[in-house]
This record gives C-alpha cells, sequence and structure tokens, in this order.
C-alpha cells in the first residue's frame, strides 16, 4: 500500500464556482489555449457554456464533477 506522501498532488481547479450543480460536468483542458494550461479545471458554468459553444471547445474534454 502507497504512503500517502507517495501520491501525486490531484489537479487544481483555478476557475471555479458554487453553481455547477446544473451541468454535471466539468471542463479539463487536454490542449493549452487562452490563459488556460494542460490539466486544468475549469467548473465555472458560465465558462463552461461560453468554451463548449466556441471554437475553443476542441481543446477540452468533459469529466464528471
Amino acid at each position: 500500500m502507497a504512503d500517502s506522501d507517495d501520491l501525486a498532488p490531484a489537479a487544481t481547479s483555478t476557475v471555479t464556482s458554487s453553481s455547477n450543480k446544473g451541468l454535471g460536468f466539468i471542463l479539463v483542458v487536454r490542449h493549452a489555449f487562452a490563459d488556460y494550461q494542460i490539466g486544468e479545471e475549469i467548473t465555472d458554468v458560465s465558462q463552461i457554456k461560453e468554451i463548449i459553444e466556441g471554437e475553443q471547445a476542441v481543446y477540452v474534454i468533459k469529466r464528471a464533477a
């Protein structure tokens, strides 16, 4: 069994919102774009909607919240 000190830290979100309950998913950046870096989690509902409805949708993947 691995010691908890050996585990890599989880990716942290730099864009957060307390109201993402309605979507059921977040976005994870798979290709850097704008000010977002690979692995960054986007949880703000308005940002998610803007990204998936625009040209940047190809740079992210959906992940269950």
